[in-house]
């Protein structure tokens, strides 16, 4: 299991040529369908379009770097990802996650995801920075429905029963 935040920042390489086209940016994400959509780069050539690439073309996904076959996979990202329907992971941390019957579970901090097939699986959830050195952050299962708001997730009020402590 991976956590989309250690993806940030991470280079990208060709294998073709060994040749790093880059850095991931950012990771784009279809909650509905609970998948990792792709990435975005910070490019070592700026371009006035913002480029990105499909997850289906990485060819893997590492500890310390993300692997392409070669530069033809990267695209302008309004051609690969549907902005209205995805979220960029840098925009979905430090939301408030909150049940639906009103109650707040805490801050979204991380999410944890398949590497082999880009499946989200687990939100990290903080409840403070004190909580967190006392007894650790907590996990829960993705939710199958929820709502993404500006400032909030809200979750159906059974998934506080399913958070529990990071192991």
């Amino acid at each position: 299991m991976h956590r989309l935040q250690d993806l940030l920042g991470l280079p990208l390489l060709e294998t073709e040529t060994g040749t790093q086209i880059g850095q991931i940016k950012d990771v784009v994400l279809h909650i509905e369908d609970a998948k990792v959509q792709g990435v975005t780069l910070d490019e070592e050539k700026q371009s006035s379009f913002e480029m990105g690439i499909a997850y289906v073309d990485l060819l893997s996904v590492g500890r310390d770097a993300v692997m392409i076959r070669n530069h033809s996979v990267v695209h302008q990202c309004a051609s690969i990802f549907e902005i209205t329907i995805n979220y960029y992971v840098k925009d979905l941390f430090k939301k408030e996650i909150i049940t639906d019957d009103g109650l707040r579970l805490g801050m979204l901090v991380d999410v944890f995801f398949d590497a082999s097939t880009g499946e989200l699986k687990w939100y990290q959830v903080s409840d403070s920075i004190v909580s967190d050195l006392l007894y650790g952050r907590r996990v829960m299962p993705l939710p199958k429905l929820q709502i993404v708001g500006k400032d909030t997730v809200i979750v159906p009020g059974e998934m506080e029963k399913l958070l529990h402590k990071e192991e």
